[in-house]
């Protein structure tokens, strides 16, 4: 029979010989198991220990029952491990959390940087890229072309041939075929359109990585994922090291044609055709290997507009996207890991021509011009619906969510904004009966064509926010959002002429987006300028200088930063939707998650009882605990299906089948209905018991 262990029994050997007949699991410094999934045993985390031997922390009086905390409130306590520590645990996993001053996991931004802006350049060498700026020091640090010819592991530069060469990651013929045939591919991509993609839409995710919309008018429109850290580019296209843009001369714009041959430079320059000045070449063309995948979206012909993220259906993971195309009304997921297409969805009209994820998984997208606003549930794409119409006449062109779960968008051609606040009473089923507030002429006539273009939601305070507009010929509008009263049973219509008005460099601001300190960016295709406009906590503008400095100069000390270089073509940014990624990490249900995979008794059977956990969860978030048991180190197909989300301690494992097994997995999901509140996990406690020894 094994024995009880207590937290006084250190001696080495006791232990030694305990491990070896099967009493102790995992770990014999850690007793009970290390995490790691068992790969690396080592003294990590908490020790083994058991109540006295009348009651059990298992609940009876068995000798074998075994405990192990993971947090400061567990018992014992211990210290969340997390990815970014300097020797991670290989059995834990985390996206979107972090520890406070007490050491509690609490939802949180990611590790990755969002400090940048991605800003589409719709005519960059008739082709299409992204500009990568740094929002802080306002400058551009990379550049890419909108697509791939790398998305397979038989990729590459030469034509497709349906398997090789300058293939998709995916298109709908396949998914199409897949979806008749029991998910068997049909073995055949489509090729990647090399030219003319004209992108518009960027979205950029949890991770930071970016997804780009390319329209490719009376071509075949795509998406395209960029990762933000080079730790996640992939090494394929047939050089040593890693080739992806960056500014290696530091002055803050990248040349694309560093040897002024007239051509984009790609991996062909490195040594055939090397830089005029010298440096190292700034920009690598179809040949950047950190362009992860293109996956063509819908049938040709439909120009691909709409683009907006989710959170990973499988909760851990990269976001995914739903693109969407002009003509038809269509929608596509595409998953945020593989680059396939794996759902599809039909609006009740058509023309979209931007879409907004609120926190309840629901898409909603504006057509252009008119005044229809569809949506559909992104959880259940089948339930789509289309808002009702308003008493008060409003059009539409970009759209953004407030913190309050409003859906806002700029006026074109009026000039004019429009609040929607859908009636959240009944579920999906009363979205459409919510009610229009109409902002008529925000900041006064400034000239002609004032229209209305990009929008986008700032979150200054508990108590303040702010809606940005872009309006011609060169403004931006500041909208006291906060302080628009909320619908009461009717549309209304508000006077918006003494709203702020701010200039900005250029023309035709399309792009409108808040950065990770909340100051504003306007993104103006007239001339290809950025300008940054400096907000406090308040919400005062600090007006920026646009009328010193040249254009060629790069990114002068200042707000502004020119995107085009002397001796390249004119880039004309594009780009109205959520290019920083601001909205999706705060107005679309922010979330994060926290996994912990535990070895059990090693030579003995592990029976798995419940997981014991300590948390406080705020009104307006959520905290859910799930588990799964299995055979193997790593979770593959042959472990159990997930047991249902509980939100009480403990959670029972006894229902987890098989029993006993090896490995368990529990996983902590938190969220939050707003930036200001956050649920925090003080710790958890896995009880099990060790039975016989094994064989």
């Amino acid at each position: 029979m094994c024995l009880a262990l207590t937290a006084r029994m250190r001696d080495l050997r006791l232990l030694l010989a305990l491990a070896l007949t099967g009493c102790v699991g995992g770990d014999i410094f850690g007793g009970g198991g290390v995490n790691d999934g068992g790969l690396h045993p080592r003294p990590l985390h908490g020790d083994a220990s058991t109540v006295p031997a009348t009651i059990t922390a298992c609940g009876d009086t068995d000798p074998g029952c075994m405990t192990l905390g993971v947090g400061p409130g567990a018992t014992p306590p211990s210290m969340f491990p997390l990815q970014s520590d300097p020797q991670p645990s290989a059995g834990e996993s985390d996206n979107g959390v972090d520890r406070d001053a007490n050491g509690y996991l609490y939802l949180a931004t990611s590790k990755a940087s969002f400090d940048f802006l991605w800003i589409a350049n719709y005519a960059d060498w008739n082709i299409g890229t992204v500009s990568k700026l740094d929002s802080k020091q306002v400058k551009e640090t990379a550049r890419y072309f909108t697509v791939t010819c790398f998305s397979n592991p038989t990729g590459g530069r030469a034509a497709c041939d349906g398997k090789n060469g300058c293939c998709t990651r995916d298109d709908n013929a396949d998914y199409q075929f897949r979806k008749s045939n029991n998910g068997m591919s049909s073995g055949t991509h489509q090729a990647v359109q090399q030219h003319d993609n004209h992108p518009s839409r960027t979205a950029v995710d949890f991770n930071g990585d970016m997804w780009v919309a390319n329209r490719a008018f009376g071509g075949q429109s795509s998406v395209s994922k960029i990762a933000n850290d080079p730790w996640d580019c992939v090494e394929r296209n047939g050089a040593p090291g890693l080739q992806t843009s960056h500014d290696t001369n530091g002055d803050g714009v990248i040349d694309t044609d560093c040897n002024q041959n007239g051509t984009p430079d790609d991996l062909a320059d490195v040594k055939s055709r090397p830089c005029t000045n010298g440096m190292e070449q700034e920009f690598y063309g179809f040949d950047d290997e950190c362009v992860l995948f293109t996956t063509n979206t819908n049938s040709s012909g439909m120009i691909g507009r709409p683009l907006a993220l989710a959170s990973n259906s499988k909760k851990v993971g990269p976001a995914d996207a739903w693109a969407g195309t002009y003509n038809d009304g269509k929608f596509f997921k595409i998953d945020g890991v593989t680059g396939m297409t794996v759902a599809e969805a039909q609006l009740t009209g058509k023309s979209p021509y931007g879409a907004a994820i609120d926190a309840q998984g629901i898409l909603w997208a504006p057509e252009v011009v008119g005044s229809n606003l569809y949506y559909f549930d992104t959880n259940n794409p089948s339930n789509s619906g289309q808002a009702r119409a308003s008493t008060v006449a409003h059009d539409s062109y970009g759209i953004t969510l407030d913190r309050d779960q409003n859906l806002w968008m700029g006026g074109y051609p009026s000039g004019n904004a429009s609040r929607y606040t859908p009636d959240r009473s009944g579920g999906f089923a009363t979205l459409g009966k919510g009610y229009w507030t109409v902002i008529k002429n925000p900041g006064g006539s400034h000239g002609t064509m004032d229209v209305g273009r990009g929008i986008a939601a700032d979150s200054r305070s508990q108590n303040s926010y702010f809606v940005w507009m872009g309006r011609h010929p060169n403004w931006v509008i500041q909208i006291p959002a906060s302080t628009i009263p909320p619908p009461n049973g009717a549309d209304v219509s508000i006077d918006g002429t003494g709203f702020n008005a701010i200039a900005v460099a250029g023309s035709a601001p399309a792009g409108v987006g808040v950065d990770v300190d909340q100051n504003l960016w306007a993104i103006a295709s007239g001339d290809s300028v950025a300008t940054r406009l400096k907000v406090d906590a308040a919400g005062t503008v600090s007006p920026p200088d646009i009328t010193s400095g040249t254009k060629y100069n790069g990114c002068p000390v200042g707000d502004r930063c020119y995107l085009k270089f002397k001796n390249n073509p004119d880039p004309t940014p594009y780009t109205y939707s959520d290019f920083t990624g601001f909205g999706l990490r705060n107005f679309t249900n922010p979330k994060g998650v926290y996994s912990w995979i535990q070895k059990g008794c090693g030579q003995a059977e592990t029976h798995w009882v419940k997981v014991n956990f300590d948390a406080d969860v705020p009104a307006s978030t959520t905290l859910t605990v799930r588990a799964r048991v299995g055979a193997t180190a790593v979770p593959d197909a042959s472990w159990s299906a997930w047991s249902p989300d509980v939100t009480m301690s403990p959670e029972d494992l006894t229902k987890l089948m098989p029993d006993p097994s090896p490995y368990m997995q529990v996983e902590f999901d938190m969220s939050s209905m707003d930036r200001q509140t956050t649920p925090r996990l003080k710790g958890f406690t896995i009880v099990y018991k060790c039975g016989q020894k094994i064989g």
